[in-house]
């Protein structure tokens, strides 16, 4: 056990799990956007919902943790998991603005 926490608190070690981490959170929060459809559109919202809190509970657990086993290996850890969030997040909304920008407004001629 003890190699394992020494291993944790490799830097090295720690930014590649906060990225993993991140990677994992976002594909689940995209995957739970999936649940919303036109026909229910309130339960899928619901479900989202739900979701989200579950992903911040294991956000908070993953740091809590984190800290708890290997302090040395932390900060690291913290950083990538935020930051790795942060960009796969951005990328996202700037993909997602270039499809609205190529849509036609509803009311346009065809």
């Amino acid at each position: 056990m003890s190699n394992i926490i020494d291993l944790l608190g490799n830097p090295a070690v720690g930014v590649i799990l906060g990225l993993v981490c991140a990677a994992g959170l976002f594909f689940v929060s995209r995957a739970s956007f999936s649940m919303v459809q036109p026909d229910d559109a309130g339960l899928g919202l619901a479900l989202v919902a739900v979701s989200l809190f579950g992903r911040l509970a294991v956000a908070t657990l993953l740091l809590w943790g984190y800290k708890s086993l290997a302090p040395s290996g932390f900060k690291p850890f913290a950083l990538s998991f935020a930051g790795g969030f942060f960009v796969l997040y951005t990328i996202e909304l700037v993909r997602y603005s270039r499809l609205q920008r190529h849509r036609k407004p509803s009311g346009a001629a065809h």
